[in-house]
């Protein structure tokens, strides 16, 4: 099978997955399709010079919630603005939050910033919950994150750190997951055109 056609068939994979990735992942999701993941690595091993296909296989084994083996590709492009960006999810997704905030200041004022920013104004906007939930951090914060569209990475870190010490609700859990799938397809679509 051509890589074309492998890296289709592990997106439509992952598309089917159906829940949205987990704020922090224990397990790989599917290990099979990660094993997958791995070979499309293989057949097509990455240089130096290509660090927008090492980025991909950051992204692929991070939407397959495989913090291990995604890690392994990001920090071989640690001055790539998208690697860091994927070794930033990474450490968030691992509950290492200062370590994300770090990563996240690496990637600079990456194009995907912008896009997530705009894209989580417009989401919440259709999550009427939004509205009925009890004042507290994690609300307060995503409210300005509709009203301003002031969404940014080191908030939503801070986000994700209250929501995973237990003091959010199941319905901030929900709306951080949907903040958190947001980002992740924007920046995967981005490092998706950057390999093609």
């Amino acid at each position: 099978m051509k890589i074309q056609e492998r890296l289709k068939t592990i997106m439509e994979q992952l598309d089917c997955r159906g829940e949205p990735a987990l704020l922090s992942p224990t397990n790989v999701w599917h290990a099979g399709l990660d094993d997958e993941i791995a070979e499309l690595g293989r057949t097509h091993p990455s240089t130096d010079a290509d660090k927008s296909r090492i980025a991909l296989m950051a992204g692929l084994h991070l939407l397959n919630d495989s913090l291990d083996r995604s890690h392994s590709y990001a920090q071989q492009i640690e001055d790539d603005a998208t690697g860091c960006y994927w070794h930033a999810i990474m450490h968030r997704m691992e509950q290492d939050f200062w370590n994300s905030k770090y990563w996240f200041r690496q990637a600079g004022r990456h194009p995907v910033k912008e896009r997530t920013r705009l894209a989580v104004s417009v989401w919440l906007k259709d999550q009427p919950g939004l509205n009925v939930l009890p004042a507290g951090a994690i609300v307060n914060i995503l409210k300005q994150f509709r009203n301003d569209g002031s969404w940014n990475c080191d908030e939503f870190v801070d986000l994700i750190s209250l929501q995973e010490s237990g003091k959010g609700s199941d319905e901030t859990h929900r709306l951080l997951q949907g903040l958190q799938r947001i980002e992740l397809a924007e920046l995967f679509r981005y490092t998706l055109d950057a390999a093609n």
